[in-house]
């Protein structure tokens, strides 16, 4: 059972974060550019969320899935690039704790979910995206910390670090490429993970916390 209150998912308008949306539709409020929040924006979330405090109070739960994906060696990432996926994976995950978090704390309740990528946690070469690797494991970093400092006020922390997942902005090629070291012989699905964070939202999940969670089909790395 989710207890009572307000879901937040961050990049809730595509992929995993629209699913995770559609599923808790009736309780959801979600930032993104399309509606009008971007992420990467301090201003622009301290001012959404603000609104959403005096509407709804601090929210059971905050979901953050955004996080663009370049895949190119390490020499051959230009500097753009770079700071565009600290950007998108990190800044927008350190500007929606900073701004959020603090008001579950004060009620002593709550939820946060983060998205990595399989294999963020590993200590070992990540010829493939060295730099989006190195994003989503400062994400798995921030995640375990914010776990630690939040537990005593009975809120958990947790990380979701999904595979090859199908939807309409993945990226086919790369996943077409890896889909052969999948066991299970199959992309993942947006429905794979939104069990896993219906269990984690819900009082069940009371216990764990810090935690990275592997959804990848058993992908080789």
């Amino acid at each position: 059972m989710i207890p009572q209150g307000r879901l937040l998912v961050v990049g809730g308008s595509r992929g995993i974060g629209r699913a995770i949306a559609t599923a808790f539709a009736d309780r959801t409020t979600v930032w993104a550019r399309s509606t009008g929040v971007d992420a990467a924006d301090p201003a622009a979330v301290r001012t959404a969320f603000a609104s959403l405090h005096e509407r709804h109070g601090a929210p059971w739960a905050l979901v953050h899935t955004i996080g663009d994906f370049a895949e190119a060696p390490l020499l051959d990432t230009d500097e753009h690039t770079f700071t565009q996926q600290f950007t998108s994976n990190v800044h927008t995950v350190f500007h929606a704790i900073q701004t959020v978090v603090p008001s579950m704390v004060a009620e002593r309740r709550g939820r946060v979910v983060l998205f990595a990528a399989a294999g963020a946690d590993r200590q070992r070469a990540m010829l493939r995206a060295p730099v989006y690797f190195a994003a989503k494991a400062a994400v798995i970093q921030l995640g375990r910390s914010l776990a630690a400092e939040v537990a005593p006020a009975g809120i958990t922390v947790n990380v979701i670090a999904p595979g090859l997942i199908d939807h309409e902005h993945s990226h086919h090629a790369s996943q077409a490429r890896m889909l052969p070291r999948v066991p299970c012989g199959r992309l993942g699905q947006p429905d794979d993970i939104v069990g896993l964070v219906r269990y984690l939202l819900s009082e069940e999940a009371d216990y764990v916390t810090g935690q990275v969670i592997t959804v990848d089909g058993g992908l080789q790395a």
